[in-house]
């Protein structure tokens, strides 16, 4: 479908960082570029807007959306209120499937920051995404896994690993090893606080690493 196609590329454009906050993505250009007509780009272009990736401004157009506090203490807010109950879900549910590949994420991100360099970034945020992302597979619940996505995916966030430094990484690693541990063992309510505390501990991350680079008004 011309709609689902030119909302997947933007989206993930967005996601990607190709698009910096305040960019206008304006209907003609896109329709050119896509060779279609202004109509699937302005249903894609209010699919964004609903996602909460772009804004829409009075007699002006679309544009990538800006983070205030407030927009990221509500993201981390809606991804700690759903995300601890699809690592419960995760846990009543999971396939032996499942968990080789949450170990293969987990080693993946382990050997990322043990070889460190330029790209540890990179790798990290490539496991941290992957991890969250097979969970939500795990937890086999459709209606759930299309709510979290988009706040998982969220800019703001998959950026923020260039923020971090090893002990962050390492951290974050151990809380996903945890995870993982009562994943394994079918403990629902182990998973659903330990998603709890690694969502709530990343906020906490977030925020102190945001106040620390941002530059004083």
């Amino acid at each position: 479908m011309a709609t689902e196609r030119i909302y997947e590329t933007l989206r993930n454009r967005i996601i990607a960082g190709q698009y910096e906050p305040g960019t206008q993505l304006k209907e003609e250009p896109l329709s050119r570029e896509f060779g279609l007509s202004r109509t699937p780009v302005r249903a894609s272009l209010k699919r964004l807007v609903d996602d909460g990736l772009a804004v829409v401004e009075a007699n002006r157009g679309v544009f990538i959306a800006g983070w205030t506090r407030w927009d990221v203490e509500e993201m981390f807010s809606l991804r700690e209120l759903l995300e601890p109950h699809a690592a419960m879900l995760a846990a009543q549910r999971a396939t032996p499937g499942d968990l080789q590949e949450l170990h293969r994420i987990n080693k993946d991100m382990a050997q990322a920051i043990a070889l460190g360099g330029e790209n540890v970034q990179l790798g990290v945020q490539a496991a941290n995404k992957a991890f969250h992302h097979q969970l939500l597979e795990t937890a086999r619940s459709q209606r759930l896994k299309s709510m979290l996505l988009t706040l998982i995916d969220m800019p703001v966030i998959t950026r923020s690993f260039f923020l971090y430094g090893t002990a962050d990484f390492n951290r974050s690693l151990q809380q996903h090893l945890d995870i993982t541990y009562a994943v394994e063992i079918g403990d629902g309510e182990l998973a659903r606080q330990a998603m709890a505390t690694h969502i709530r501990m990343a906020y906490r991350r977030f925020m102190a690493h945001r106040s620390e680079n941002t530059p004083a008004q």
